[in-house]
């Protein structure tokens, strides 16, 4: 959440870190897919293999389950941002409550208004054309720092 501190706008937090957390629900599972979770992007249930893997081109916005949560610990040195889960990680999934999260695009962005995701990249974003509904999530407050950082809601899982 934002803070102030002598009529200054401090940053709200770091992407996929959990904000408001008496109504909570985390789960873990495992990156099934080849590619990285970053924390904060949406993740998709994977029936297959019974973890989850990121999002991609042909997933439907009801595979969504949640978001990938900011762990703490040593980041990977193969990246420049080295904050990711990679195949075989337990990945922690917010699948009810709030997190901050970074956002692609913030055009049009509005308190109660609904999170999209860009399915090419797996990127959150406020633009709904071309992208996905992230099912039962809304932008908390509808404001963002400088960093493109947001609260986000889910209201309800969709496990």
């Amino acid at each position: 959440m934002a803070g102030k501190a002598y009529g200054k706008t401090l940053p709200f937090g770091f992407r996929g870190a959990v904000s408001r957390q008496p109504d909570t629900l985390i789960q873990p599972y495992t990156n099934t897919g080849e590619a990285n979770i970053e924390f904060g992007a949406p993740v998709v249930f994977d029936t297959t293999n019974g973890g989850v893997r990121k999002i991609a081109s042909g997933d439907a916005a009801t595979d969504i389950i949640g978001l990938a949560v900011r762990r703490m610990g040593q980041p990977y040195a193969d990246d420049p941002k080295g904050y990711y889960y990679k195949k075989g990680d337990t990945v922690d999934v917010l699948v009810r409550g709030s997190m901050t999260v970074e956002l692609k695009a913030i055009t049009g962005i509005a308190a109660r208004g609904k999170v999209y995701v860009d399915p090419a990249d797996g990127e959150l974003t406020s633009v709904a054309t071309d992208n996905l509904a992230v099912p039962n999530a809304i932008f908390a407050t509808g404001n963002v720092d400088s960093n493109n950082v947001a609260e986000v809601t889910i209201l309800s899982r969709n496990i």
